[in-house]
């Protein structure tokens, strides 16, 4: 549409040329020009954000799609271990995304161990009524184990919640850099593990292959995998500059998309006073990087999950997910010294901040 529009600005051009009208070719040249250094300007200013200027703020990612074709939500809920989330919870999120002026976006749930929230789990096997309402929700899973006995009875349990047929994203979870044989290359048994969750693939039992790591040199092995579809890193305020200089370039580069978790810091971050910020913020934020295709967040209730999903709906129809001036109040405030704020044991690897 751009180039449409561009195009028959210069057929008027030229027959303002044509019919020798010398101020209006001037005056049209330089509004041209103005127009493109307005643009070039919005580029490299928002490409300092973070943001991307080619595309206005999306509710939905068609990097992950469900088995009837629907991009996915930008906004995946999980379950949360530490704390009682209902069973409707699951339910007023799908309701939601249905009702939104825009229901394009597909539910996007996930679930860890599927044995610790039963609540919750059982709000998500309600989520969908038959064969054919299954396939316009995704839902991912996964283990931490490697074996493939172990792996099958993972994808087994995760079965148990998602109607039975297949799952829509195996997750390999917390790969730890002594499961690398380099910065690069990873090792035997992960690789092994990697090409039995394949085979389910293969046999239309899993879609996608992730896996997920509190790693960002780890996160940058993976990002170079060709056999993961999606990588899982944490990302949020007080913890950035590892996935910004280590992980987010190379995934970036090879076009994996990212699903970023921790965006709240187990909820740290809107305990403190000053500068305040809630959990919508903490989404936004982590939205707001162009390698960060969903936010995976558990919220605990049902006025978490609305103020959860506010960025979504509120800025459908901005080019930006934050205001410059505030995220820069809060790179300046939370992503200085990254390691004043780990007295909560949150980054297991502080040497990537530095």
């Amino acid at each position: 549409m751009r180039f449409v529009v561009f195009a028959l600005q210069w057929v008027v051009f030229v027959l303002c040329a044509l019919l020798d009208d010398r101020s209006s070719c001037c005056a049209f040249v330089s509004h041209i020009m103005s127009h493109q250094l307005h643009q070039s300007s919005v580029v490299l200013l928002m490409a300092s954000k973070g943001g991307d200027a080619d595309k206005n703020v999306r509710m939905f990612t068609e990097k992950l799609m469900t088995a009837s074709g629907k991009p996915v939500c930008r906004y995946a809920l999980g379950g949360a271990a530490r704390s009682m989330q209902s069973e409707y919870l699951p339910l007023k999120y799908r309701d939601m995304l249905q009702n939104a002026d825009d229901d394009t976006a597909a539910p996007f749930y996930f679930y860890y161990n599927p044995h610790r929230y039963p609540q919750f789990l059982s709000g998500v096997s309600q989520a969908f009524e038959d064969s054919t309402t299954r396939r316009d929700i995704f839902f991912a899973s996964g283990g931490t184990e490697r074996s493939p006995a172990a792996l099958d009875q993972r994808l087994d349990d995760a079965l148990a919640f998602c109607g039975g047929e297949y799952l829509d994203g195996f997750v390999l979870e917390y790969i730890c850099q002594d499961e690398l044989d380099s910065d690069t290359q990873l090792g035997k048994e992960l690789q092994n593990a990697i090409d039995h969750v394949q085979s389910y693939v293969r046999e239309n039992r899993v879609r996608y292959v992730m896996a997920s790591t509190h790693s960002h040199r780890v996160g940058r092995a993976l990002s170079g995998a060709a056999s993961l579809d999606a990588i899982m890193l944490r990302y949020n305020m007080s913890h950035r500059k590892a996935a910004e200089t280590i992980s987010f370039p190379k995934a970036l580069e090879n076009n994996i998309p990212v699903l970023a978790f921790t965006t709240t810091r187990w909820n740290g971050l809107q305990r403190i006073a000053s500068p305040t910020v809630t959990t919508s913020d903490c989404i936004t934020f982590a939205l707001q990087h162009p390698a960060v295709e969903v936010v995976l967040h558990s919220a605990r209730d049902e006025d978490e999950l609305d103020d959860a999903l506010l960025p979504l709906f509120a800025c459908s129809d901005s080019t930006h997910w934050m205001p410059d001036s505030k995220y820069d109040d809060v790179c300046a405030y939370y992503g200085g010294d990254e390691m004043a704020w780990n007295d909560d044991g949150y980054d297991e690897y502080p040497d990537e901040s530095i």
